[in-house]
């Protein structure tokens, strides 16, 4: 499991892992994720956008880095956390994290498809709008090069908040793993509320393997991978079969 040592004063008994950064900061990030999920669920009732393609993923792009920013901006041992993060940078561990990050994208893809057919079978009324992935869809070479850029900042972006910061940062204060995958993967399907809920389930389902992985591997390149390839596979999905 990633897990970073916080300097302790002598006085101090507990055993427990310290916080990786201030409560406040924590919330404020909180705030600024929920906002941005009631946003997405409100896209939800709206037409799709038809704000340029190179508009809407530069944007995207931006905030991406502003996220991430903001979040290393919050930590107590900046450096220490990313290096555990990222973890070493050997031959060997590389060619293990590649290989382990396209096992978890296929597994994970298996498993929602899976999931998304079972759904079918149920009586449970989830609602999926494909017209919102659909109005974001490349339709040139040169927007499906953006489109990879946008999903190289994404991979490494949202999981570093998510099955990073947040993760880590709710296991030192629930005790538990369990609960902070649970709380992350909700929340961070929640982000693509414009897809439906079952979109919403999907995407925490895949953000639960994400965590499970993370905790297992000890760093985040391996999930890294795997989101990078999911989100490539369908921006290129798309621009195959737009009309």
């Amino acid at each position: 499991m990633l897990d970073i040592a916080v300097e302790s004063h002598p006085a101090e008994t507990s055993t427990r892992p310290q916080p990786i950064a201030p409560v406040l900061h924590t919330v404020f990030l909180l705030v600024i994720l929920v906002l941005w999920a009631s946003y997405s669920a409100m896209r939800f009732s709206l037409s799709p956008s038809v704000m340029p393609h190179f508009v809407t993923y530069t944007s995207s792009i931006v905030v991406q880095c502003l996220l991430v920013g903001s979040t290393i901006a919050g930590l107590y041992h900046r450096r220490q956390f990313v290096d555990y993060v990222l973890g070493s940078f050997t031959q060997r561990a590389l060619v293990g994290d590649i290989a382990i990050g396209i096992a978890t994208f296929i597994g994970a893809l298996t498993f929602v498809t899976v999931l998304s057919l079972a759904l079918r079978l149920t009586s449970l009324h989830l609602t999926h709008r494909s017209s919102a992935l659909q109005a974001m869809a490349p339709t040139s070479l040169g927007e499906l090069a953006l489109w990879v850029v946008v999903s190289i900042v994404a991979g490494t972006g949202e999981e570093f908040v998510f099955r990073g910061y947040l993760q880590q940062q709710l296991t030192r204060w629930f005790g538990a793993a369990p609960i902070a995958i649970t709380v992350s993967s909700v929340l961070f399907g929640c982000l693509h509320f414009y897809q439906g809920t079952a979109g919403v389930l999907q995407t925490a389902c895949l953000g639960a393997i994400y965590g499970i992985v993370a905790i297992r591997r000890g760093n985040l390149r391996s999930v890294m991978i795997a989101h990078f390839l999911e989100d490539v596979m369908a921006g290129s999905f798309m621009f195959i079969h737009h009309p």
